[in-house]
């Protein structure tokens, strides 16, 4: 039986509070402006990638969502050694099976893949979700590690030892290898897109200098992936993302009434999150490890491939975005206020929100048409005040 869904409890919808914990020993906000904590001259970031086609519609799809809804809210992880094939799958449920078919696809490849951070030995950390909610912007870390470093002072030091291909000093969070969005179902209604900050790993980066190999860059790109069924969504596991809801709230003074859930053809927007951890190191802290054997009901209905061969995936071209309208140019100065999650340390910021200033091509009329395209993949340039 499928686990019951959160539903809204209030009518008034405001951005939510977060209940994460706060320490008074959190490491202290970099100013903005001032020192770059993530050099993209030593440190470039994986390039954001976009695949269509990657799971067979139908049947295989429709079973991964169904048993995507029955899976709840929680993560799971299990070490990918990886699968053999023709087999049982070792005891693993069809999502495990799927992302195992798609991560080995990926590196028959040999596309956005760096040999230091191998996906063919590694831990796999996902999580599910069904409806379209705002998801404000954050980098995935180690979520119970870094609550424990807020709790119980942690020795920075003992971290970067214990962790050194995945902990950063410089923000005192450790990060996945790659971070991925498969989307199984997408309502009428839905736009939904995944909005990933390229080479930015918290809010504090995105209001303070970065380099690279051409010096100091005041721009700040955002990548704009539309939710499509079948999609596959890849990205540097240390860049922040978010997902708006509604499309065009980062541009809004405030948002009022209750967000709609249902019904699922309308509203739903059905997810497989998956991160990509290195196996020489810890999988994350206190994240259900190997046990999907339970799991099981289900998968031998799958006649057909758990996805596509790499050669009929279709890569999605990444389009600069610039407006159409002819009133983008009043709007061209105008801020793009971009909400963040997490406590102070987290967001690396002492705010909730961060302001940039809309791209100088198309302004905000950009941004608002990249966030509601059906399924073109966006690039803007965001400005620092």
């Amino acid at each position: 039986m499928a686990t019951p869904r959160l539903r809204p409890i209030i009518s008034l919808h405001i951005i939510p509070a977060l209940t994460l914990f706060t320490s008074a020993t959190a490491l202290s906000t970099t100013p903005s402006g001032s020192s770059t904590r993530r050099d993209l001259s030593s440190s470039a970031p994986v390039k954001v990638k976009v695949w269509d086609n990657v799971i067979p519609p139908g049947h295989s799809l429709a079973a991964l969502h169904t048993f995507a809804a029955a899976s709840g809210l929680g993560h799971k992880c299990f070490t990918r050694r990886p699968l053999l094939p023709n087999t049982n799958g070792n005891g693993n449920n069809i999502i495990e099976r799927t992302i195992d078919a798609v991560l080995t696809e990926i590196e028959r490849s040999g596309s956005n893949h760096d040999a230091t951070t191998s996906t063919n030995q590694c831990y796999v950390e996902y999580w599910t979700r069904m409806e379209w909610r705002h998801i404000e912007a954050h980098a995935d870390v180690d979520e119970n590690l870094s609550k424990q470093f807020d709790q119980q002072k942690h020795d920075d030091r003992d971290l970067q030892s214990t962790y050194p291909t995945t902990y950063q000093q410089e923000y005192g969070h450790r990060y996945p290898s790659f971070g991925h969005v498969l989307y199984l179902q997408v309502g009428t209604n839905v736009k939904g897109p995944t909005c990933i900050f390229p080479g930015r790993s918290s809010g504090g980066d995105l209001v303070r200098s970065m380099h690279d190999g051409d010096g100091e860059k005041e721009e700040v790109p955002l990548c704009i992936v539309p939710a499509v069924a079948g999609r596959l969504l890849r990205f540097d596991g240390r860049d922040i993302h978010a997902v708006p809801r509604p499309t065009d709230i980062w541009m809004l003074p405030f948002v009022q009434g209750a967000a709609q859930y249902e019904p699922e053809e309308i509203w739903g927007r059905s997810v497989v999150l998956f991160n990509v951890w290195p196996v020489g190191e810890h999988p994350p802290l206190d994240v259900p490890l190997d046990s999907s054997g339970e799991d099981q009901e289900g998968i031998q209905t799958i006649d057909e491939s758990f996805c596509n061969s790499f050669s009929d995936w279709k890569e999605a071209t990444i389009t600069p975005k610039v407006s159409s309208s002819s009133a983008s140019e009043s709007e061209s100065n105008q801020s793009v206020k971009v909400w963040l999650l997490g406590n102070e340390r987290r967001r690396d910021h002492p705010m909730r929100t961060v302001s940039l200033v809309a791209p100088a091509d198309g302004g905000r009329d950009a941004v608002r048409e990249a966030l509601n395209e059906e399924s073109q993949v966006s690039e803007l340039l965001l400005r620092r005040q």
